[in-house]
């Protein structure tokens, strides 16, 4: 059955939602990973005893940490739109985005709850084993049963959830990703690791060369080592093998980041479309080359090893 999800941008907008006697939790979700995944599916468990009552996520953009450290951040796993992509697969029944800006961040945890509380009138907040939020980051399970007590709603806690011996976390996963580890990410996201987004115009030097590519940026989002890798491309329901460059183009000087994926096998229009990337295995560094001619004939030894690697790896890409 085809699985709705309210999207509301404000205490307001949660106020005419009419989700009185909700359960919800609190947590920025970056990438949806698998502690995430139960902590969800046990919020969803704690709706259903509440007589069929809706599970509520409340999260927020920009990531709290990119507002009040934004020399510090952590890079993103997801892009908003596919956060709310994974939340609505997880089986949410509604997200409140809060904008996270100066007033949210200067609020007291005691005065946060209260506006929740007032806008979503719920019965049960389940949280992560970590968690903590609001100014000094003073809202923790303890204070929350003392408001619960006086307002009428429980609260339970999620254990840590541990694989290989170590809890999942964002921070494990960006570590993972960085070290080209794609085995270890798939296993803690639920799913396979991938950079997404719309593919623009780039200065067609490889389509100069013989080797057309898609672009996209990849901006804040966590990434790899610069460098070639054999990748899964999916676009319009196709998954297609590929050879993707991520990388600075040392060669011609370039200064900024960027994910140059060519379609092997095929040959496609792919400007203005959504495009994923899934990663499978490094080839190679990058490196300057003396000339074009020696950079294209790299290229096609690049796109030859990629063929032979996706060869071995089948495209068992698990649903977002």
């Amino acid at each position: 059955m085809f699985q709705l999800m309210q999207v509301l941008r404000s205490f307001d907008a949660a106020k005419k939602a009419d989700l009185q006697g909700c359960a919800i939790t609190i947590g920025n979700f970056d990438g949806v990973h698998m502690g995430h995944q139960q902590v969800l599916a046990e919020l969803n468990g704690h709706a259903a005893a509440l007589g069929d009552a809706k599970s509520v996520v409340i999260t927020f953009e920009p990531h709290p940490r990119a507002f009040l450290f934004p020399e510090e951040a952590p890079r993103r796993l997801s892009h908003l739109h596919e956060r709310l992509e994974d939340l609505k697969s997880a089986g949410v029944d509604a997200v409140l985005l809060l904008h996270f800006n100066q007033a949210l961040a200067s609020m007291s945890a005691e005065d946060f709850m209260r506006h929740i509380y007032n806008s979503l009138g719920f019965k049960h907040i389940h949280v992560g084993y970590d968690f903590a939020f609001g100014k000094d980051r003073q809202g923790q399970a303890d204070m929350m049963r003392v408001l619960g007590d006086r307002h009428g709603f429980t609260v339970s806690e999620a254990a840590a959830f541990a694989m290989d011996g170590a809890v999942v976390s964002s921070s494990r996963i960006r570590s993972a990703i960085e070290a080209a580890d794609f085995d270890l990410a798939n296993d803690l996201l639920g799913r396979c690791y991938a950079i997404s987004g719309r593919v623009g115009h780039g200065e067609k030097r490889g389509r100069k060369m013989g080797f057309p590519t898609a672009n996209i940026q990849v901006k804040d989002l966590t990434h790899p080592p610069v460098g070639i890798y054999a990748a899964w491309s999916e676009y319009d329901g196709k998954k297609v093998k590929s050879a993707a460059y991520l990388g600075y183009r040392p060669t011609f000087n370039g200064r900024t980041l960027l994910l140059e994926t060519h379609l092997l096998d095929t040959q496609e229009d792919l400007y203005g479309k959504r495009l994923k990337v899934h990663f499978v295995k490094r080839i190679r560094e990058d490196r300057a080359f003396v000339s074009a001619d020696g950079l294209a004939a790299q290229i096609q030894a690049d796109c030859a090893e990629a063929h032979r690697l996706l060869d071995i790896h089948s495209p068992i890409i698990k649903k977002r």
